[in-house]
């Protein structure tokens, strides 16, 4: 079928507009060098890089697969010729269309590419890293708008409800986020959530916090779902924002004071810093360590993570006594975390100190 003149997609489009698709299904996974946008920004109009007739297509130049809607046939068909018209046609497929998803949708594994198709837009090609984390995460996206393009060196999809990126220098999967750089990404535990001490800390510097993490978790310890910080990092679990955030803060530790050793906290530390410092080599880390009484276990592990953080060259926040500091104690929902009155109290003195390190050495 990809090795079929183009004329169908002529019929369709006119010779002016085989051109134009031409060009833009250039940028598809595996193509050859194309225009690249600018990094900080999406193009103005995603590239339309197969014609879409989204109503009343006809059938295509050969009988459709039992099973595969005719519309939906069509529509692959024409891509592949505007593929092959491009010069960078697709393998033969292992097998015909697997047309089960909701919606109508379709999909057509080429092996290193996967066709995607919906009625509401068209036949969409996607590398197979980005598809495979596309089917975990088709409601929270939604069907593909356009296929891979190079955006910034990098590879992006757009999806209805965002945007994902792959990234071959760290070889994972981030996400789109367009107001990265005025971004705090944290990767954290319970403490960390938008409405707790570190995320309306965090807002009342000016940052809009990305909480990454999970509760429950830390730099050895997984909640059942969510791995330790280190694997949930580099499995993909949660996904980095592209691009150069503000600021990125790896808080917790209290976690780990259940099971791990130091040395295994330390190890996992610096693997997470090290994955850390490669994926955002431009941007202030701040490593705050495990808030509690000044005592025990909790203050052992947070006086360990202020080491590692001056060996690695980073900054750190130990509010390892702010419970009894602050007289933050009263404040405490069951013993361990803070209550909505306690994050209150907390959140102001955390944006204080952070402030007064970001300051030391800022430009």
């Amino acid at each position: 079928m990809g090795s079929e003149s183009p004329g169908a997609v002529r019929r369709v489009l006119g010779a002016a507009a085989v051109a134009a698709a031409v060009a833009a299904a250039a940028t598809g996974c595996g193509a050859g060098p194309a225009p690249q946008p600018p990094p900080a920004a999406a193009p103005a109009v995603p590239p339309m890089d197969a014609p879409f007739e989204p109503a009343n297509a006809e059938g295509g130049k050969t009988p459709p697969p039992q099973g595969v809607p005719a519309q939906a046939w069509a529509a692959l068909e024409n891509f592949l010729d505007v593929r092959t018209a491009a010069g960078a046609p697709l393998p033969e497929p292992a097998a015909d269309p697997d047309c089960s998803l909701p919606g109508p949708g379709c999909t057509w594994d080429f092996g290193a590419e996967t066709l995607v198709w919906s009625a509401g837009t068209g036949p969409r090609a996607l590398r197979a890293e980005i598809y495979e984390r596309w089917k975990s995460s088709v409601r929270s996206l939604g069907w593909p708008v356009t296929s891979e393009y190079l955006f910034g060196g990098d590879y992006r999809t757009d999806f209805e409800k965002g945007s994902l990126i792959y990234v071959p220098r760290l070889g994972r999967i981030m996400d789109w986020n367009p107001a990265v750089e005025k971004a705090a990404v944290v990767i954290g535990d319970s403490q960390a959530g938008h409405d707790t001490w570190v995320g309306k800390g965090l807002a009342s510097l000016g940052y809009t916090p990305v909480i990454l993490g999970a509760g429950g978790t830390g730099y050895t310890q997984g909640n059942g779902t969510v791995d330790n910080y280190p694997s949930a990092l580099e499995t993909e679990q949660w996904l980095m924002p592209w691009g150069d955030p503000a600021l990125v803060v790896l808080q917790g530790g209290g976690n780990d004071a259940y099971g791990a050793d130091n040395t295994q906290i330390r190890q996992n530390a610096l693997q997470l810093i090290r994955e850390v410092k490669r994926t955002y080599p431009r941007s202030r880390i701040v490593v705050v360590g495990v808030i509690g009484d000044g005592t025990g276990r909790r203050a052992e592990i947070d006086a360990l993570l202020g080491r590692v953080a001056a060996e690695q060259g980073l900054d750190f926040l130990s509010p390892r006594n702010w419970w009894k500091r602050y007289s933050l104690t009263s404040k405490l929902a069951d013993g361990l975390h803070l209550s909505q009155a306690g994050h209150t109290a907390a959140a102001p003195v955390f944006a204080r100190e952070l402030g007064a390190i970001l300051k030391q050495g800022g430009d």
